[in-house]
């Protein structure tokens, strides 16, 4: 399936949710999920980099403005690392640092989602 097809039955499933259950989940689903995780791999597809502005500017006729911006001040935030939940301080420090790296990654693609989305 061509990544233009794809984007498009998206935007159109989170219009049906947002008619179904509303606005933040329509916002979590399209935005949240499919447009980061597009936005993610099309660092290594052209093909996806080439529809990211079509994508993007269609998100931009389903929500307003400022439920765009709200919805991403939080998006991917997760809760404070707890080293009490591991049985061990080698593990405890192992997921301490694959949590860093997770939260680095998702910030950047967050903030690259925010350029897409609210500027222009």
């Amino acid at each position: 399936m061509d990544p233009r097809t794809i984007w498009i039955e998206q935007c159109e499933a989170a219009r049906g949710m947002e008619d179904e259950f509303g606005v933040p989940k329509a916002l979590e689903y399209l935005v949240g999920e499919k447009f980061i995780n597009f936005l993610d791999a099309s660092d290594d597809h052209a093909d996806l980099r080439a529809e990211l502005p079509a994508f993007a500017a269609e998100i931009k006729t389903i929500f307003e403005p400022y439920q765009l911006a709200e919805y991403l001040e939080t998006v991917r935030q997760t809760e404070p690392f707890d080293p009490r939940l591991y049985d061990d301080e080698e593990t405890a420090e192992q997921e301490r640092e694959d949590n860093v790296r997770r939260c680095a990654a998702d910030l950047l693609l967050v903030e690259r989602a925010k350029a897409w989305l609210l500027e222009g």
